[in-house]
């Protein structure tokens, strides 16, 4: 949001062209056109809730898992791979 406001203020207020711009932040110049085109950030908007039919059984039991990680020092806590191998091992999950 900052470098969306300095931007647009570059441009202005500065009067400076988009490719000075996009020189002079280290963006493209369609990123500057995007930023200039519009006073404030598009927010991305999904349009459907997210499906998850085959991990959505198991989900409490990961939530579980990771609440219990927070007490455990880093190096111990679960990794996505080790969540995936203990819920085919200990659950009987078959998802991929």
């Amino acid at each position: 949001m900052d470098l969306y406001l300095k931007v647009r203020r570059a441009h202005f207020q500065d009067g400076l062209s988009g490719r000075q711009i996009a020189r002079d932040f280290g963006i493209s110049r369609d990123s500057v056109a995007k930023m200039l085109a519009y006073s404030e950030p598009p927010w991305y908007q999904r349009m459907a809730p997210i499906r998850r039919p085959k991990l959505d059984p198991f989900t409490d039991q990961i939530d579980q898992w990771l609440a219990e990680d927070k007490a455990r020092p880093l190096k111990q806590r679960h990794t996505a791979k080790r969540i995936f191998e203990r819920l085919r091992d200990e659950c009987g999950f078959d998802g991929g």
